[in-house]
């Protein structure tokens, strides 16, 4: 509540109709609570933790401090602990900036608004700041209790759309929601599937998207010698591995 208060600049009274105390949802960086707005819209809003980004700078530079002490030991000549950490912690400040989550979900709704099975949630900007979301509240199932989805729904029909929400993402934008399990997917009483949390997204260049493509080819030929050359090309396989070894994998 203080957060909310400190950061939008007035009590919950005044800024909502009405403010569920207990949390929809809760997770290690924020919780979300659903509140009304004082003209009718049922929203939801997401409070980041208390310490929280605190807590993270200083657990990041101590991740980092490790990767560089043990960098060309045994482990290293197999990963890239330096790098690993780097990308890890950009997107994990990236999850502590609210402002950005917001701005990915417009972009992936602009994405996304030629496919009429899948939803994403507005965002209310006047209520938004770097660790406050005010977003449209979506009332379903999530995918992650499908066993309780009502009867009638076509699963088949949710399968594709989510399927080729993805492809547009990545092949055609080149931008993409980088957390997409079942609970981040939720089944609208008419249907639809909305998509939520947008705290992690992926970006792809031409050439990446090109690559992924050759790779998404092969394996839909089952071609496994292709499959390789597309794994080598994206850098997944590292110096001196045996292509026979891949290939073969």
């Amino acid at each position: 509540i203080e957060i909310v208060e400190t950061e939008l600049g007035g009590t919950i009274e005044e800024l909502f109709a009405g403010f569920e105390r207990e949390p929809l949802a809760a997770a290690s960086i924020g919780q979300v609570h659903a509140a009304t707005l004082h003209d009718g819209r049922k929203v939801v809003v997401k409070v980041q933790k208390p310490g929280v980004a605190e807590t993270v700078r200083e657990d990041l530079a101590i991740l980092a401090d490790l990767a560089r002490r043990v960098t060309g030991g045994r482990l290293s000549s197999f990963y890239d602990l330096e790098a690993l950490v780097a990308d890890f912690s950009w997107t994990l400040r990236s999850e502590l900036d609210y402002i950005r989550e917001g701005r990915n979900a417009d972009r992936l709704r602009e994405i996304l608004a030629a496919q009429p099975m899948l939803v994403v949630p507005q965002v209310t900007w006047e209520l938004t700041t770097e660790r406050v979301l005010v977003m449209e509240h979506m009332e379903g199932v999530r995918l992650v209790a499908a066993a309780e989805l009502p009867a009638g729904v076509d699963l088949r029909a949710l399968a594709r759309a989510g399927g080729e929400g993805m492809l547009t993402q990545v092949f055609e934008a080149g931008f993409f929601h980088a957390d997409p399990h079942p609970g981040n997917f939720l089944v609208l009483g008419d249907g639809r599937l909305a998509v939520l949390d947008f705290g992690m997204v992926g970006h792809l260049d031409d050439e990446l998207k090109l690559r992924l493509l050759q790779l998404l080819d092969a394996a839909v030929r089952q071609d496994a010698a292709d499959a390789t050359d597309a794994l080598e090309s994206l850098g997944v396989a590292r110096a001196g591995a045996s292509r026979d070894a891949i290939r073969r994998d």
